[in-house]
């Protein structure tokens, strides 16, 4: 097995990691940070529950349908500079929300965030493409996918910590500086290795993935995210409406953060270790955990919501960087280009999800939505297990239920999806 390019060793590997984490909490925190603040912006702002879920969805429905052209974007640009790029729009984004006067302009920040992410993602993929051993690929993406959780988590922190004391407008300058930030270490710090189209140097030949059986995979991230994203946007909120005190409500949403970063980081170690398991039957198997974890949700009853919190995080939500890894592992010659065509599904979904949410929970009540996000992670499983037939239909694979053709070891050894 060859190592990363030319000139990159592990020093190159773990920037790429970092700049990749980074990345990608600027893409996304500008959605989370407005789910952690919900009670105090809904209040300043006058804003109900299903045009806040339509405002929350508006990031993720702008990143969704720019991804595509962002992945060609960044394949060009290459990753530093795709970073670069999204930082500075998640700047853009963080400052229009925290001046908002309105529901219209807090939208409009949320649409800027929009187009930050629909980059940040490609080129956070793009940099561990270029820079990670295969043997290590697995773990990469659960560090990247943890930005998800560590951007929640910075919006659990900001209502304890900023919010209830100084107001939710400080705690949005506060994200402003820490962009910042991020953005003089992305734009400083490192290099591409490649601009422009590549064929990846990584030891093993690029499989691809059959056209169908990406299309039903980027389908069944949109069932999930659609499910997942609502329990980032909604939870404090929830948790309020369920009695539990705003204070804790968001210190509940920074734990569970904690809980869904370590599992991340853990899910895809041993997706590492056990190179010859299905990574799609796994992702299958937590989004089913999920669902039962919406179920506790949907209780009411402080002590099965809390348990349901941590099972929607811990589980129900850990599947990203899973899902990442497998598509990319097939497919790093254009990681970003790849990246752009199933970020559409994860997008689209993180955006219907929300909104879908905000108005079950107003026209019925939240227990209601809750349930709501346990069929669409039910049916994201299926999906995901569907997928899983398809591609190893189209190799020759033994498919369950179907005649094999070549033995169950040889098959793992050939793709492990």
């Amino acid at each position: 097995m060859t190592g990363p390019p030319p000139g990159a060793g592990a020093p190159a590997s773990t920037r790429a990691i970092l700049q990749a984490v980074a990345v990608s909490v600027l893409g996304v925190l500008p959605a989370f940070l407005v789910g952690a603040l919900a009670v105090q912006i809904r209040a300043d702002l006058e804003v109900g529950l299903g045009l806040f879920g339509l405002a929350a969805a508006t990031l993720f429905a702008v990143s969704g349908t720019c991804a595509r052209p962002g992945g060609r974007l960044v394949q060009r640009l290459g990753a530093r500079r795709g970073a670069v790029l999204a930082a500075v729009l998640a700047i853009g984004s963080l400052v229009t929300i925290g001046t908002a006067s309105s529901a219209g302009w807090l939208m409009a920040g949320l649409a800027i965030g929009g187009l930050g992410n629909a980059v940040a993602q490609p080129a956070a993929n793009l940099g561990i493409s270029e820079f990670v051993t295969e043997h290590r690929l697995g773990l990469a993406f659960g560090i990247k996918q943890s930005s998800i959780p560590a951007a929640t988590l910075l919006g659990g922190l900001s209502v304890p910590g900023i919010a209830l004391v100084f107001g939710w407008r400080w705690a949005a300058a506060a994200a402003v500086a820490l962009a910042v930030l991020l953005l003089v270490a992305t734009a400083v710090g490192g290099r591409d290795a490649h601009a422009g189209p590549r064929t990846a140097d990584t030891g093993a030949p690029d499989k691809g993935l059959p056209r169908g059986g990406l299309l039903v995979l980027t389908l069944g991230g949109f069932l999930g995210a659609a499910a997942s994203t609502s329990t980032g946007v909604f939870l404090v909120d929830s948790a309020v409406a369920a009695g539990v005190a705003p204070g804790r409500a968001g210190l509940l949403f920074a734990a569970c953060s904690v809980l869904g970063l370590g599992n991340r980081i853990g899910f895809g170690w041993l997706a590492d270790r056990h190179p010859d398991r299905s990574r799609y039957l796994f992702i299958a198997n937590l989004l089913t955990g999920g669902a039962l974890g919406y179920g506790f949700l949907a209780t009411g009853q402080t002590a099965l919501f809390v348990l349901g919190a941590a099972m929607a995080y811990g589980l129900g939500w850990a599947w990203t960087g899973l899902f990442h890894f497998a598509v990319i592992r097939d497919n790093r010659a254009a990681a970003a280009s790849v990246t752009g065509f199933v970020q559409t599904g994860l997008s689209l979904g993180a955006a219907g999800g929300p909104l879908f949410f905000g108005v079950v929970a107003q026209t019925f009540s939240y227990p209601a939505a809750w349930l709501t996000a346990a069929v669409l992670s039910l049916l994201a499983a299926v999906t995901i297990r569907l997928s899983r037939r398809m591609v190893r239909r189209s190799r020759g694979l033994p498919v369950p239920g179907l005649r094999r053709r070549v033995p169950v070891q040889d098959a793992d050894l050939q793709a492990p999806t």
